[in-house]
């Protein structure tokens, strides 16, 4: 992450002084800093994918587009191709490549915090969207120069320029608040697609991969109080229990309808309800104490799993519907896999 901040300071730097001094050594630096950045941006996100090892012998093709480019940059006298358009192709190409990386599930996030994993999408999506507008801009630059010979390029720099300042600034604004989905899900929404398929072999097949797959994810939650560190990661917890992480988010999004930090925050919510009930610790230990992080995180989880604050919970009478043996348990909170098997069981 930090070099590609650094390369995009390293282009903006660039973009100033050559439209400022217009010095042959930042006509050809520009165009080459900007063809590295894009590749730089894709191999900075895609790292946080638990794939990418098995990736990292194609990393070179990378170097193909800006080879390319800094062909043309050298060749530019001879043969007049346009430098910037190339550019504008490349920008938009990886652009809408992590526009579509950030639209697909969190397996390809593994390597992030489970509670970074919304952030994570979010910004990958803006710096999608900054890349598409930068080769757009690029290629309004290219038409320009074939049309006017330049005449407006000052003009559309300088609008480009603004409008991504203002446009970043308000969205990595937002960006904090970007967090995985957080609506709470009733056994409405997970109990029909069950009940239809229950009558299919197949799908009873399924139904048993996923629960043995959840059964070794509750073990390990129970038994290492994974949930508890704040940095974990789908990585991790795949490691832990030795099954694909695409596989474990596969499971908990068909038993659940909902994504792997949900779940493990409400393991997180489960311990906090035991410790609030059992315990006189102020609410914000009990926050660090179950792997949250942040106060804000904390209440809105609390909230989507137990319908009110940890202070209103620690005041209310406990629910006697929620009162089990596991719930009383330190070592072993009621987690969401169990309560979803008993539920089952019941059914």
């Amino acid at each position: 992450m930090r070099i590609f901040v650094a390369a995009s300071l390293a282009l903006v730097i660039m973009v100033g002084l050559r439209w400022q001094f217009d010095l042959l050594i930042f006509r050809f630096l520009r165009p080459l800093f900007a063809a590295m950045l894009p590749p730089i941006a894709w191999m900075c996100f895609a790292a946080l994918g638990a794939e990418e090892r098995s990736q990292t012998r194609w990393r070179w093709l990378h170097v193909i587009p800006v080879l390319a480019i800094f062909i043309a940059i050298l060749t530019w006298r001879q043969w007049h191709i346009q430098v910037d358009f190339l550019i504008a192709v490349q920008f938009t190409g990886y652009g809408i490549a992590l526009m579509v990386l950030a639209s697909r599930g969190e397996d390809r996030f593994a390597q992030a915090r489970l509670g970074d994993v919304g952030s994570v999408r979010g910004i990958v999506a803006v710096v999608g969207g900054a890349l598409i507008f930068s080769g757009l801009v690029d290629g309004l630059i290219a038409l320009d120069f074939s049309i006017t010979q330049g005449t407006n390029v000052a003009t559309i720099v300088g609008t480009a320029q603004l409008v991504v300042l203002v446009v970043l600034a308000l969205l990595m604004v937002r960006l904090e608040r970007f967090s995985p989905q957080t609506t709470k899900l009733t056994d409405s929404v997970t109990e029909p697609a069950f009940a239809q398929r229950k009558d299919d072999p197949q799908d009873n097949n399924d139904i048993a991969e996923d629960d043995a797959i959840l059964t070794a994810i509750d073990e390990v939650m129970c038994a290492q109080h994974l949930y508890r560190d704040p940095d974990l990661t789908l990585d991790r917890l795949a490691r832990r229990v030795v099954i694909p992480a695409r596989q474990i988010s596969g499971a908990i999004n068909r038993r659940f309808g909902r994504n792997v930090s949900q779940v493990v925050n409400e393991y997180r919510v489960a311990e906090a309800q035991m410790l609030l009930r059992t315990t006189d610790k102020p609410v914000t230990e009990i926050m660090f104490d179950c792997g949250f992080q942040t106060k804000s995180n904390f209440n809105r989880e609390f909230g989507r799993v137990t319908g009110m604050g940890p202070r209103a919970y620690r005041d209310a009478d406990p629910n006697p519907d929620q009162s089990t043996p596991d719930q009383t348990t330190p070592d072993q909170p009621f987690g969401p896999i169990r309560k979803l098997f008993s539920e089952n069981a019941r059914s």
